[in-house]
């Protein structure tokens, strides 16, 4: 199962992609089938958003599965997947499907650093005693159809790939042995930033808004498994390349603390919600450590693939910002 949020016609939809490569509108394609087969109390509006779907626990996706089954035997009796009102649930990608990042506006977001073994290692660092968190805010994320963004003000940026959980139950002071309840599923994060603004004394305490905080420098997807379907996310082989060129390549035993630990770190004072991602760090290999190396750089054109093992993958370009010099005063009155 893959859940996705995507755009076509300049019109939102929560969704999913089947394995024939449609999109289904879930909250329309929902209320079909309640039509059909009606539920005393049925709540669709559970389809609303990626959010509002992990709200609705295990029922939540297998309602879902009752839909695609509902779906696939309309189509097998020729009828094309239509609501009572006329309107349409099934897409294809040539209509212009546009797939954004799969996280619901408001949600959280957390990112480990430092937290693999390998990249530890490269940069000649002791591992922390406690997990080691950043946070990124809603401007920049972007999904699979949008490029990452260059911005003029860095003069070092690279990309991470990493693998991050979409939380699907609301919880605080949640005990590792529990932690795995709380895990919905699971997507891709190429975690893009500065080295230069992240950094800008060349050590000492990082600058992480400036480093890692810009318009469109995160891009998630491009959809979310379901836990039960990826199965242990130990170990999940993961591999980013650049332009063809892999940079990173290993897998998630490589990761220092693992999801139950991090889970019940971060909720001794924080509230998860469903919806909110973590995102638990980059592995060796991480290019923006080497200074001085230009080659390792990202410029404006480049491809980034991030594929990570039962998970997916995500294939994107990078664009430098266009950046409009500011509007002139307005003219003082005579």
């Amino acid at each position: 199962m893959k859940l996705t949020h995507f755009v076509l016609a300049d019109q939102y939809h929560f969704g999913m992609i089947t394995d024939a490569n449609d999109y289904i509108d879930l909250d329309t394609a929902c209320r079909d089938y309640f039509g059909v087969n009606p539920v005393k109390g049925a709540d669709p509006s559970r389809f609303r958003d990626m959010r509002a779907f992990f709200s609705g626990g295990a029922d939540s996706v297998a309602l879902t599965r009752k839909i695609q089954e509902y779906i696939d035997r309309r189509r097998g009796m020729g009828w094309t997947p239509r609501a009572a009102t006329g309107a349409r649930y099934l897409f294809k990608p040539e209509e212009g499907v546009k797939l954004m990042a799969p996280v619901a506006a408001g949600a959280k977001i957390y990112l480990l650093a430092s937290n693999s073994k390998s990249h530890l290692a490269e940069q000649q660092r002791e591992p922390p005693k406690r997990p080691y968190f950043f946070t990124r805010f809603f401007n920049s994320l972007v999904g699979p159809s949008e490029p990452l963004v260059l911005s003029p003000h860095g003069q070092f940026p690279d990309v991470e790939l990493e693998l991050a959980v979409i939380i699907g139950q609301r919880g605080k002071h949640v005990p590792a042995a529990k932690a795995m309840e709380y895990v919905a599923g699971y997507t891709i994060a190429l975690d893009m930033g500065y080295r230069d603004l992240q950094y800008p004394d060349g050590g000492g305490a990082p600058d992480w808004v400036m480093g890692k905080g810009f318009d469109a420098t995160m891009a998630v997807g491009p959809w979310v498994v379901p836990q039960e379907e990826v199965g242990s996310p130990y170990p999940l082989k993961m591999e980013l390349r650049v332009n063809g060129t892999t940079r990173q390549a290993g897998d998630t035993h490589d990761y220092l603390f693992q999801i139950p630990a991090v889970v019940e770190h971060l909720t001794r004072g924080v509230t998860l919600e469903p919806g909110d991602l973590i995102s638990l760090g980059t592995l060796g290999g991480a290019p923006g450590f080497e200074f001085g190396n230009e080659s390792r750089k990202l410029k404006p054109g480049d491809v980034i693939e991030g594929i990570i093992e039962r998970v997916g993958a995500i294939k994107m370009g990078t664009k430098l910002e266009a950046v409009q010099p500011p509007a002139p005063p307005p003219a003082a009155a005579a």
